[in-house]
């Protein structure tokens, strides 16, 4: 599916077996809420208990009421009308029709006309996948409306919110432990799709499978009960016609399964590309805007979202075919049972009162029936979205070993070594090669070279942003794949080169790295950072807002306060990628100043500015991934040859350009 961006999730294939793994996986998010399903399960046995009465007090208005007929000769009823008829066989036919009448209403009072009547929370929604989870997010139906009804609406609404919430978050938290070189290859739009848009149908299958059935099964067993007890003599051929529709429409409708899940994927895969494509043009506008790139934009915009809808559109024709089968089938089934009924009423042997007790029950019977034929059907959409959710759930995070050594001296690292550390990219490019050093407490060390030496690659070893394809990075002599990810980084701040600021105040963006920092706290390192004097100067001071990406500030701004919410982690190991690219020479020397008071810090710095570089303790030149050269700049400007010297000469005074 490389056609929709998909650089992870290739193989979209779901069989019948994953499909139901799929389901009983899903399954797992819903036992967490028993009690709200208990609450559901016992509501919908009540809908169906209360409303089993209804037809049968249509009977008595229809046959002692209207027609007059004698409550004593009553024969087809059940059980449970007996109290009311000992009631009322010795009133009116008038009478008899009022107090049926009014039963009748506090029955649609507390569930309406439970079982033909669907109470939905659903809003309007479109034919693509996007707007219909929407309303998924929030979904719940109750067989019945009144109180009861509303109630049982309620407590479905909140467990799809309930479900999709944990799921969200499950997934959310996976996907942000990623490494690196995975978000890299998976885009932001796709990701926001699948949390956005594909959550909800776990909830989907959690109704499904379990509220669904137990409606379907106890309402049909309830009403064949009934059916059997009263009419087993007079209509059986009903109850064979209803179950044989379900079977017929399981036989036909099934192979449509594979169609769905293929087509429901195939939609979903472009709408999140068509999200790829807005959020990339949106977050790019600028550098689109000043190359005259709009028109490339739209048109790559307008294709996107095209496919999108084309895909939405093969989904609903799939989705109508089956609908279209169902239908037929129980038309045919429909047209068969109402002739059982109408004939049995002309030859005798049921009375006009029984016409809408039977075709109450029947259409109950056809209803549900109908509707389990098409569970296994419907659920293949859902299947295919939580296929994408749990694909991104189980890739490979940055998590913890099983059990690790451990960080010796949590509080002060001693030292970090690379020991003939290699890192190849998953496409084969070859980032560092045999890579090996030793960083001791109180040095700062910068790495120098040309563009794509692999300088950044080896800053990221250190927190396990990417880890070696050979070799060891050790901190305090332990190999960093036997400490935990969480308990390294509370070791290391790290500042990036594209600085990443959040849309919150200047506060909230620095206490990232220290949430229990006080003001003095800040206040102390966005001075030593030298960015104090443009905080203070915004309208708000530290409780300013900075608009999305940083929008509202200079670059040198935002790399100044990176760098502050960096010294502001008080962490062991600092390094810097590029701290001083957007300084003027005033600001670049505070930083380097501040760089000083760092105590027994092991600060790497990876630069391009020669001034940057010369203030280091000891520097590392890279060149193709491997460390040429290392040594201070004087040791290693004596190189005739060297390669830092060549880049040196090639360097203006202030900055070398990579």
């Amino acid at each position: 599916m490389t056609e929709y961006h998909d650089r992870l999730d290739l193989d979209s294939r779901v069989n019948n077996r994953k499909a139901i793994a799929i389901f009983g996986r899903s399954l797992g998010y819903l036992w967490p809420q028993q009690p709200l399903l208990t609450i559901r399960l016992v509501l919908v046995t009540l809908i169906f208990v209360i409303g089993l009465p209804l037809p049968w007090f249509l009977k008595i208005v229809v046959d002692h009421g209207v027609m007059r007929l004698p409550v004593q000769d009553a024969l087809l009823y059940p059980f449970f009308m007996g109290p009311f008829l000992q009631a009322v066989a010795n009133v009116s036919p008038l009478d008899i029709t009022f107090y049926a009448l009014v039963t009748l209403a506090l029955i649609f009072i507390l569930v309406g006309y439970s079982g033909n009547t669907v109470l939905e929370s659903n809003l309007a929604e479109g034919a693509d996948v996007a707007t219909q989870s929407e309303n998924k997010v929030s979904s719940g139906m109750s067989s019945a409306h009144g109180l009861i009804g509303l109630i049982d609406l309620s407590v479905a609404i909140r467990l799809s919110q309930r479900i999709t919430h944990h799921v969200r978050l499950a997934l959310f938290g996976n996907m942000s432990r990623l490494p690196l070189t995975t978000l890299q290859q998976q885009r932001s739009g796709d990701a926001m799709f699948r949390v956005l848009h594909d959550t909800p149908s776990i909830a989907g299958i959690c109704h499904a499978l379990t509220v669904n059935p137990y409606t379907m099964v106890f309402s049909v067993a309830l009403n064949l009960w009934v059916l059997f007890m009263v009419y087993g003599n007079t209509a059986p051929e009903l109850v064979w016609v209803g179950l044989s529709a379900v079977l017929i429409t399981l036989f036909l409708t099934s192979p449509f399964a594979n169609w769905m899940r293929a087509a429901s994927h195939a939609s979903r895969s472009s709408g999140s590309a068509t999200t790829n494509d807005l959020e990339e043009g949106l977050k790019n506008v600028a550098a689109i805007q000043s190359l005259g790139g709009g028109q490339q934009e739209q048109a790559k915009f307008r294709d996107s979202s095209k496919e999108s809808f084309k895909q939405s559109l093969i989904l609903l024709l799939v989705k109508n075919v089956v609908i279209w089968i169902a239908d037929n089938i129980h038309l045919l089934f429909q047209t068969v049972g109402f002739w059982i009924i109408f004939k049995g009423i002309i030859d005798g042997h049921l009375t006009l009162g029984d016409t809408p007790v039977i075709i109450r029950m029947y259409s109950l019977l056809y209803e549900t029936s109908m509707q389990f034929g098409q569970i296994w059907i419907e659920q293949q959409d859902n299947a295919a979205a939580a296929r994408r959710v749990f694909f991104m759930m189980d890739h490979k995070t940055e998590k913890s070993p099983s059990t690790y050594t451990g960080i010796p001296n949590p509080g002060t690292v001693t030292g970090v070594r690379f020991d003939n550390v290699s890192f190849s990219y998953p496409d084969g490019r070859l980032a560092l090669n045999n890579v090996s050093f030793h960083a001791k407490p109180g040095e700062t060390i910068a790495i120098a070279g040309a563009t794509g030496a692999g300088k950044t690659t080896l800053g990221y070893m250190i927190p396990k942003f990417v880890r070696p394809s050979s070799g060891r990075v050790l901190i305090d002599d332990t190999d960093t794949t036997n400490i935990s990810t969480e308990q390294l980084r509370q070791r290391v701040a790290y500042v990036f080169q594209e600085h990443q600021l959040l849309t919150d105040t200047v506060a909230a963006n620095l206490r990232i790295a220290n949430p229990n920092a006080t003001l003095e706290d800040l206040t102390a390192a966005c001075e030593q950072a030298g960015a104090l004097e443009f905080i203070t100067a915004m309208p708000d001071g530290f409780e300013s807002r900075i608009e999305r990406g940083g929008g509202t500030l200079s670059t040198g701004q935002k790399q100044r306060l990176s760098i502050a919410r960096a010294l502001l982690r008080r962490a062991s190991i600092l390094i810097l990628d590029e701290p001083t690219a957007a300084l003027d020479p005033e600001h670049e020397a505070s930083l380097l100043k501040a760089i000083d008071k760092t105590d027994n810090n092991i600060v790497i710095v990876i630069a391009h500015r020669l001034s940057t570089i010369q203030h280091a303790d000891r520097i590392l030149f890279l060149h193709n991934g491997e460390v040429v050269e290392e040594g201070t700049h004087e040791e290693l400007m004596t190189y005739k040859d060297g390669q830092y010297r060549r880049f040196v000469e090639f360097a203006t005074p202030n900055s070398i350009s990579g």
